[in-house]
Formats: C-alpha cells, sequence, structure tokens
C-alpha cells in the first residue's frame, strides 16, 4: 500500500480514509511507492517500465452476484479444498494476453542493456518464436506469470500459470533435447534455434525470480549439449544464433564461478574456445562492450582450479595464465576511457565494461596474492572499482548485469565506505527489479563483512597464539553466494 497522507490540523474531526490508498494503481500499492493516479498508466509505471494495473468493478459485482446464488455453499468448503479449485481453475484468454504483455513490457529489463530502439532489438527474433513453437510460448507465459506473482502472490490464475506452464515447458523440451541425443548426425536444418532459445529462457526464469541454485544447472548443461552442435552448423536466423550463444556465455560463465565441478565443462570449454562464437560475442546483443568479460570470468575460474592443484606444473602454468589475462583486462580497461562528451550509451557500456575488468582484475589479484598482502593489493583497484560505480547513471539499464561485480568487489572491500556504497547499490537495484538476487547478494555480503570483524578482532587479540586470518576469498566463499542467480 502507498503511504497515507497526513490529515491536516482541520480535518481531526474527519474519519473518512486517505484517498491515496483507496485510488492508486495496484502495482504502486504493491511496491509500496507514491502514485499520481494518472491513467490508463501512472508516471511511476512509465519510468520503471512496469504494467500499470487498476481495480475493476467488474470481477467485485460477479463475485458478489455469485455468493448471493451459492451462499453457503461456497463457505462449507474448506480452505484446502477451495485452494484446489483455485489451482485448477482454467487459465482464461484474458490472463494468456495479460502475460503476454507484462513480459513484452518488463523484458527488456532483463534482456538487454541497449538504449533507445536497441533497448527491443531481441524482440524481432523473439517474437517469430513466440508465433511458431509452442515451447517458447510456454517458457514465456512461465516467465512472466512468476514475475507477476512478485506483485501478486494471491492470484489463483496466476499461481496455476507459473505451475502449469512451467510443467508443460519440461516435458516438451525433454522430448525435444532427448530427439537431439540420438539422433546419429543431426544437419543444419534439423537442429531447431528455438529447443536452446527455449532451454536459455528457463534459466532466465531462475535467475529473474530467484527460485533455487539447484534447477539453473540442468538447464545450463542441456543449453552447453544444445550449442555445441550447433557451433558450426549454419541458422536461419544468425541474429538469433548470435543472440543464443551470449546468453550462453553469460549464464554458464557465472554459473561456473559459482557451481564449478557440477556444469558439463568439456561442452563449455568447446563453446567458449571457439572462434565463430567470439566472434558473435562482439555484437553485444544483450551486453554491450562488455559481453567478452564473461569470457574472462569463465577462463578465471577454470584456472582458479588448476592453481590449487597438487600438481605443480599445472599451478605454475595456470599462475602464468592468471598474470597475462591480469595484463589483458588492464589494457581492455584502458581503451574505455569515460569521456563526458559522448552519448549516454557508450558512457553506459565503458562504465559497466570497466566495473567487469576491475571485478576480474579484483579476483585474480586475490588468488594470485599471500593471504597477508591480499587487503593490499586488492585496496586499489576497489577504490577504482567505486569511483566507476559512482559515475552510473541512477538509470543506467546495465543494472541487470551487475550483481557478480559488485559482489566480487564487495568481497575484497575493506573500507566501510565502500561496504555501504556497494550494499546501497544491490538494494536499489532490488527496489528496481524485486529480484530476490539484489538483496541475497547483499545479505551475502553484510554477513561476510561482520565476520570479517570478528576475524581481524580476533587475529589482533591472538597474534601472540598463532592465529592466522583468512581472507574473504580464500577457499572460494563465494561459492555459496547467490550470485549465480544474477
Amino acid at each position: 500500500m502507498t503511504r497515507d497522507t497526513l490529515p491536516s490540523h482541520n480535518d481531526n474531526c474527519h474519519v473518512k480514509p486517505p484517498v491515496r490508498s483507496r485510488t492508486g494503481c495496484l502495482t504502486c500499492r504493491r511496491r509500496k511507492k507514491r502514485c499520481d493516479e494518472r491513467r490508463p498508466s501512472c508516471t511511476g509505471c512509465q519510468r520503471n517500465r512496469l504494467e500499470c494495473q487498476w481495480i475493476s468493478t467488474n470481477p467485485i459485482i460477479s463475485s458478489k452476484s455469485r455468493r448471493a446464488k451459492t451462499g453457503p455453499a461456497e463457505k462449507l468448503l474448506p480452505a484446502q479444498a477451495q485452494g484446489m479449485l483455485n489451482m485448477f481453475s482454467v487459465l482464461t484468454p484474458d490472463i494468456i494476453s495479460r502475460l503476454l504483455r507484462h513480459f513484452f513490457n518488463a523484458s527488456p529489463r532483463w534482456l538487454s542493456t541497449r538504449t533507445g530502439s536497441r533497448r527491443t532489438d531481441y524482440l524481432k527474433w523473439l517474437s517469430p518464436a513466440l508465433s511458431e513453437s509452442h515451447v517458447v510460448r510456454n517458457c514465456v507465459l512461465a516467465i512472466a506469470s512468476a514475475d507477476l506473482l512478485k506483485y501478486y502472490r494471491d492470484h489463483p490464475q496466476l499461481q496455476h500459470a507459473a505451475v502449469e506452464y512451467y510443467g508443460e515447458t519440461l516435458s516438451s523440451l525433454r522430448k525435444e533435447i532427448e530427439n537431439e541425443m540420438i539422433s546419429p548426425s543431426p544437419s543444419d536444418n534439423s537442429l531447431s534455434d528455438y529447443t536452446p532459445l527455449s532451454v536459455l529462457l528457463l534459466c532466465l526464469h531462475e535467475t529473474q525470480n530467484f527460485t533455487s541454485r539447484e534447477r539453473i544447472l540442468p538447464h545450463l548443461n542441456a543449453a552447453a549439449f544444445l550449442l555445441q552442435n550447433r557451433i558450426c552448423c549454419d541458422s536461419m536466423n544468425t541474429d538469433l544464433r548470435k543472440f543464443l550463444f551470449e546468453m550462453f556465455c553469460y549464464f554458464f560463465a557465472l554459473a561456473r564461478f559459482s557451481l564449478g565441478p557440477r556444469l558439463l565443462i568439456a561442452q563449455a570449454d568447446r563453446i567458449f574456445t571457439s572462434p565463430s562464437v567470439i566472434q558473435h560475442l562482439q555484437h553485444g546483443y544483450i551486453m554491450g562492450t562488455s559481453q567478452l568479460s564473461f569470457i574472462a570470468i569463465y577462463r578465471i575460474s577454470r584456472l582458479s582450479q588448476d592453481l590449487q592443484s597438487c600438481a605443480s606444473a599445472d599451478a605454475s602454468v595456470a599462475r602464468q595464465e592468471l598474470m597475462l589475462l591480469d595484463q589483458e583486462l588492464s589494457t581492455y580497461q584502458s581503451s574505455h576511457t569515460l569521456d563526458p562528451g559522448i552519448d549516454q550509451e557508450h558512457l553506459i557500456d565503458a562504465i559497466t565494461s570497466n566495473l567487469y575488468s576491475l571485478a576480474c582484475r579484483i579476483y585474480i589479484r586475490t588468488l594470485l596474492t599471500p593471504r597477508e598482502l591480499a587487503d593490499n593489493t586488492a585496496k586499489s583497484l576497489v577504490e577504482e572499482f567505486i569511483n566507476n560505480l559512482l559515475h552510473l547513471p541512477p538509470n543506467s539499464p546495465s543494472h541487470n548485469i551487475l550483481c557478480w561485480p559488485l559482489v566480487v568487489a564487495g568481497l575484497s572491500a575493506k573500507h566501510s565506505a565502500h561496504q555501504r556504497i556497494i550494499a546501497a547499490k544491490l538494494n536499489n537495484i532490488h527496489e528496481e527489479w524485486n529480484s530476490a538476487v539484489f538483496s541475497k547478494s547483499a545479505e551475502f555480503l553484510r554477513e561476510t563483512w561482520r565476520k570479517d570483524r570478528m576475524r581481524r578482532r580476533l587475529s589482533s587479540a591472538s597474534a601472540s597464539s598463532g592465529y592466522e586470518y583468512t581472507s574473504s576469498m580464500d577457499g572460494l566463499a563465494c561459492q555459496q553466494c547467490p550470485v549465480i542467480l544474477a
């Protein structure tokens, strides 16, 4: 509900309820924001690209007339039985239309960091897929219904839709993937890109709606299997193929960082090391100029395991490769200068690329530097990270991909002011996106910082007893963070 307006001193005798709480749009009430009550779409919903919902009098009238006719019959139903009736209610064309409309209105926040007309470029190949593939359509409806449930938690048809469409999607995809697995040598024409598109949309579903870390694993492994077969195959829609590889590299790189050996690494290696895939990523449909950073994240995650290998030769090679990668990232970062004269899209691209490059370098330095020097070596990089973060416009469309660099920089941030800035940024993005990954990441960092302060106190008090301080990154504590669902 929006905050009630306070009555004036002269209105104390009146007992009328506040007007704002009764007439504001449902979306602003759910978000606990003030509503200027403009119709058909209020200013707040327009600014945040949300669907502006208003109370309709029709359902209330029909509900009253139905209760007048049935009366005691419905009241005699137990709560569980009534819940079953709601769950198995038939989805109407109106709810399906509402779900599709919500997806088209909200998906630019999830699928693009572009600005202007380029922000919805992906609809050029997603819209035909919706009409040609029932699996893609079911995926889209599952995503939209689960996202709307965050605002309308007790809506029976949304609850039904979220379960129904997710189940139908899994069932259909299982058959499609099995058919491709048993095919001896699939030709270019037999490999539909709608199958990996549906799988990657399920990854979007798990991340945006923050369902479970475990549920994204089979989707990513399926995507690795499907896309490795398409590296050298032609596609009827080249732009869609590029979009698929960019989505995959984004999701899989972050999953590799968090979940590691539970993924199909062999198949993914073929994708991340393919020259054609790297060329696809240069178009930047989703992430602009920062898309190549996800290849760096994947490489760092791979090399970090070799660095901990018992074989000294493997560890030595991994160390050298990490040092070279750090130099490459430093050179790449220097090419993205923050020139105040450039347009906003290029400015946002440059800042976002710098944030990712700096986070990668912070992670590399933490892996390569001895524990007692880790704080000092990462300090200057964290300061540079914060400076770039403060230059990012508050309405930047790249907010939806900032969780990983914020968490990595936060794990090495020892200055309390830096910690507050990073936590506040995560919370602000959560308010804008309403995705729990940002709020849970902020909670994770606060708990990590609290434990670090306790360790420092113990280290200072027990220095003479040989106590050894452990850094936040030591032992890859980030394995337990929710950044996988960024």
